[in-house]
């Protein structure tokens, strides 16, 4: 790959994930009384909240992933557990927050949430791990 799209692509995947941080942390901080009173069909659906956060987090452990291995000297084995841990710990840290402002947003600490992010997270590697050939093939095609 050349360095021109190699260092395009590695900025574009620092400022997709910062996006998508920034995504998370709004969707999870929103009030819970504002999700209720503009209810849309997806919100109807039983566990949507469930179905959200793993989706959130599905998308930013692949974000993360396809950072990692752009940005990063490391070997794809320890790629993966850093994205996992990292993951992790930012889930969590989410559910922390959520509970610390209680009082302004409504939120509070559900294992059940976290245990969604952790499904996303999972689903999310797994994914990575299966398209992991098609996408290094990819990157190094861009030349």
């Amino acid at each position: 790959m050349s360095n021109q799209y190699k260092t395009k692509y590695k900025y574009l995947s620092i400022i997709l994930l910062a996006i998508w941080v920034l995504i998370i942390f709004v969707m999870l901080l929103l009030p819970n009384g504002l999700l209720q009173q503009n209810r849309h069909s997806l919100f109807n659906i039983p566990y949507s909240d469930k179905i959200m956060h793993c989706g959130l987090f599905a998308v930013f452990t692949f974000l993360l992933q396809i950072t990692m291995l752009l940005n990063s000297r490391f070997e794809i084995k320890k790629q993966y557990l850093i994205s996992l841990i990292i993951s992790v710990i930012f889930g969590l840290f989410t559910e922390v927050l959520q509970a610390l402002t209680y009082q302004w947003c409504g939120r509070n600490f559900d294992i059940k949430d976290y245990l969604s992010d952790l499904v996303g997270v999972f689903l999310s590697l797994l994914f990575f791990k299966l398209c992991e050939k098609k996408i290094k093939k990819r990157l190094q095609n861009e030349k």
